[in-house]
């Protein structure tokens, strides 16, 4: 059974106030308070009117947070005393340096956060592009994902960075997502991880684009895709078709032909790109890849990562 939240707080990287029932994580990018709930003590005072269960420890801590500049905190939730934490900026800088490991400089990193800033994307694209007939450069990305609220364990998944109609896109691969429990491996199993997936980026990334720009979707793959998309959100589904219409126009007069595995690709993370729900924008990217048509030698390296 794992210890207690309280008995784990520094060793997760929390300084803790114990006397207070406080744990506080600060970083350039929020400042994150756990406290630990207790039952209602009204009037200790009038000890007639007090239960046996007033002012018991309930194993449950309070979530607070605020931005660096501000003053007030945001209740945020609970976790439970089992609760695994791990810093934003810890878990930044670890994939960082497994990327520098392998001598592959990170060119640009593009964080997003929730509202209350309990839960993390960070983008980190690599300087290392492949120029793709019909798809112009691409370039790999290693997505770090992370939360306080217990929704979402620290993950690592990889994923490309391209264009489309001047607009860069991300997508990240749910195959090959590496959970927590990876992550806090060894710095060299971590680099380790990371080389694989740029030599499979550059020996097959040609390959899948190329394959799924000549794989035309039939109309039940397309529909069955949308359908996907509206169980998502209606408007998201009219949203994606105008894209789709736009990218994929008829002739005056014609019928749309139906789009190729590449087409409807673009067109569903183009709109991801904006989507500000964390939540949501990996369910977009989830039917995104339902789509490409995935080269086996990459398949294999990526089912590899995400069970290593």
């Amino acid at each position: 059974m794992r210890t207690p939240f309280s008995e784990r707080a520094e060793e997760m990287g929390l300084t803790a106030e114990a006397h207070k029932g406080l744990y506080i994580y600060n970083d350039r990018y929020s400042e994150i308070v756990y406290r630990q709930l207790v039952t209602m003590l009204l009037d200790i005072q009038r000890r007639e009117f007090l239960h046996a269960t007033d002012g018991q420890e309930v194993p449950l801590m309070a979530i607070y947070s605020k931005a660096p500049d501000d003053d007030d905190y945001n209740y945020c939730g609970i976790v439970s005393q089992l609760y695994q934490f791990m810093g934003n900026d810890v878990l930044n800088e670890r994939i960082r340096t497994a990327v520098q490991e392998v001598g592959m400089p990170v060119l640009t990193e593009n964080i997003i956060f929730n509202q209350n800033l309990t839960r993390m994307r960070n983008e980190l694209i690599i300087q290392s592009s492949q120029h793709v007939p019909n798809a112009g450069d691409v370039l790999p990305v290693m997505i770090v994902q992370n939360s306080y609220d217990g929704t979402k364990a620290a993950s690592l998944s990889f994923g490309i960075a391209t264009h489309v109609h001047g607009t860069q896109v991300i997508f990240g691969f749910s195959l090959g997502e590496m959970r927590q429990v990876h992550i806090v491996d060894s710095r060299t199993e971590m680099a380790s991880a990371v080389s694989s997936y740029m030599q499979v980026f550059s020996g097959s990334i040609i390959e899948m684009i190329t394959n799924s720009f000549n794989s035309t979707l039939t109309e039940q793959e397309m529909l069955g895709t949308m359908d996907i998309i509206e169980g998502i959100g209606k408007n998201r589904r009219k949203e994606i078709s105008a894209i789709l219409t736009e990218m994929n126009p008829a002739a005056e007069g014609e019928d749309p032909s139906l789009p190729s595995a590449w087409q409807m690709f673009l067109a569903i993370v183009r709109y991801s790109s904006f989507e500000p729900n964390l939540n949501v924008k990996r369910l977009l990217e989830n039917a995104a890849e339902s789509v490409l048509v995935i080269p086996t030698r990459m398949y294999e390296v990526l089912e590899r990562l995400q069970q290593s």
